[in-house]
């Protein structure tokens, strides 16, 4: 009997030292630590602000290869619009290589046509001369028309043979000219060669260059998408306007709700449409034109009309589009959070004419797909 009185006074101080513990696990639990908490939401900020410390300088390098990538693009099209001024240069002296040719063709003609003449000349000249001036007096009707004869076979001779000679001359002038324009059209040629090795190289350049801005672009997004993540933790399901954005219209126009200062793609500056247009074409993708119709209500419809898909599944890079009110309203996503909510950038929710982010579910929110 003592033995159990002992192994359950055993017993009851292990049950009332587990429910001790138990009482400060929960206590600890329940209780509320500012401490912890405003030192997790600082690490978190600071996170967000490293991160947005790294996004502006891959922003800044994209940017800087941007502008390379026009000055690259300036001289090739330069380069272009020279090679197509040789290729008009060889097409002119090609032609007249073959003008050239043509009137060469003629002149050697002329030249076996007066050639005959002079032979035909020659001959009557060879028959006459062959004669004895006795012979050629007595055939003659008279010594006048005699003296007449010879003139004539003299002065015909000499004109055949000055004609064949100013041809000759001429055929002489055409081929010199023909080997001038041979020897052109061989630096022209030269020329364009060259030209299109810079061309070339150019290209080269120019590749390389957008490849390095899509990739600093690439890694802007994704940081941004790491940001979007830390920042739906920093403001669960409350709309944030204290984010910063590249957008480059955030605060240049004066704003109002009716006014309209047109964007590269036909939107408002300022409105929703605008900085999600804006958002696709900075993360390096195409963005259409929708200039007149671009309420946010009518993108998902535009976007079917041009065979880009849209669906109910949101991915980070989709523009999300709200088909409700007048107007509707179009949002970026940023992220999809793994409980399948989505972190959004905006611009002029509630009619503020101001940037902000927001976690939200996603709804009957649609969701295009941008290639």
């Amino acid at each position: 009997m003592p033995r159990q009185k002992t192994k359950l006074r055993k017993l009851l101080g292990l049950t009332f030292s587990a429910l001790i513990i138990l009482v400060i696990a929960f206590g600890n639990s329940f209780s509320t630590n500012p401490s912890v908490q405003a030192a997790t939401r600082s690490e978190l900020q600071a996170q967000s602000r490293a991160l947005q410390a790294q996004i502006n300088e891959n922003n800044a390098k994209a940017l800087e290869y941007k502008r390379q990538a026009a000055t690259l693009e300036s001289k090739l099209n330069q380069l272009k619009a020279e090679i197509n001024s040789v290729n008009a240069q060889i097409e002119l002296t090609t032609v007249k290589i073959a003008e050239l040719q043509a009137d060469l063709e003629k002149a050697q003609a002329e030249l076996e046509r007066q050639k005959g003449l002079l032979k035909a000349s020659m001959r009557a000249l060879y028959k006459k001369g062959g004669a004895s001036t006795v012979e050629l007096l007595a055939a003659s009707d008279s010594f006048s028309q005699f003296i007449n004869d010879q003139e004539y076979l003299d002065r015909l001779k000499t004109a055949i043979q000055q004609s064949t000679e100013q041809v000759i001359l001429l055929k002489q002038q055409i081929q010199k000219q023909q080997e001038e324009q041979k020897s052109l059209l061989v630096q022209q040629k030269e020329q364009k060669d060259a030209l299109n090795t810079k061309k070339g190289e150019q290209q080269f350049l120019l590749d390389q260059t957008r490849g390095e801005q899509k990739r600093y672009t690439a890694a802007a997004e994704e940081l941004r998408r790491q940001q979007a993540l830390i920042n739906a933790q920093l403001n669960p399901g409350q709309v944030d306007y204290t984010q910063t954005t590249s957008y480059p219209w955030a605060n240049i126009e004066p704003w109002t709700f009716d006014s309209c200062y047109v964007d590269p793609w036909g939107m408002c500056k300022r409105q929703c449409v605008s900085y999600t247009a804006w958002a696709v074409a900075h993360s390096g993708r195409e963005m259409p034109y929708w200039g007149g119709r671009g309420n946010a209500n009518e993108w998902d419809n535009n976007a079917r009309a041009a065979g880009i898909p849209v669906d109910d599944n949101p991915r980070a890079g989709d523009v999300a589009i709200s088909n409700s009110g007048f107007y509707g309203h179009a949002m970026y996503v940023e992220a999809v959070l793994p409980d399948g909510r989505i972190h959004v950038s905006q611009f002029n929710y509630e009619l503020r004419g101001k940037y902000s982010e927001m976690t939200i579910s996603k709804g009957s929110l649609v969701f295009i797909h941008f290639p």
